[in-house]
């Protein structure tokens, strides 16, 4: 049975790689919810080790279409919450998901890790015009050393994501992020 308006909840994760967005969502999810995630795509749907993290970049689309479907199945089911896990931008991906949730009558939300490194460097990256460059690439290899084990999100790419990185984004800037039909 599908619960009302506003007990549907639709969490959307940001953040950066290795700071705690899974743990986060599995604590949201519950007993009762569910959790998406682009990883999970590379773990069950490509290898044949469950086990393994097979990424591969040029499959990086049809993962992000696979949880586009998972979430369309679980608002289908009246799943809440929802949470998904991912580091969410300002972008039409990220648009079309929140749509989808607030189409269904779904409550989106944004939130954010709780871990104590993510705290301590969100308020770096808020302030980051006042912080090295250095400080920023001691960070960014941490977080690529925490992902070696699985993802292994290189140094670059998270110090890249790091200098375009909003902390004031809400779900509503997200909403109301132009698509871009041209392509």
């Amino acid at each position: 049975m599908r619960a009302h308006a506003p007990y549907l909840l639709f969490y959307q994760i940001r953040g950066l790689p290795a700071c705690g967005k899974s743990f986060t969502a599995r604590q949201l999810a519950g007993e009762t919810g569910i959790v998406l995630e682009t990883d999970e795509y590379f773990y069950s749907q490509v290898g044949s080790d469950p086990t393994h993290y097979d990424f591969r970049e040029d499959l990086l689309p049809a993962a992000r279409q696979w949880v586009f479907e998972r979430l369309r199945d679980a608002i289908s089911r009246g799943i809440t919450p929802i949470v998904l896990d991912r580091g969410n931008g300002l972008n039409a991906e990220t648009r079309a998901f929140a749509a989808l949730g607030i189409d269904h009558e779904y409550s989106v939300k944004l939130t954010e890790p709780d871990s104590p490194w993510w705290q301590e460097l969100r308020v770096l990256l808020k302030y980051r015009d006042f912080v090295s460059d250095e400080l920023f690439d001691q960070w960014a290899g941490a977080l690529a050393d925490k992902t070696r084990r699985g993802h292994q999100v290189p140094a670059s790419t998270i110090r890249r994501w790091m200098s375009h990185w909003r902390h004031d984004v809400t779900a509503e800037e997200i909403l109301a992020c132009e698509v871009d039909t041209s392509q």
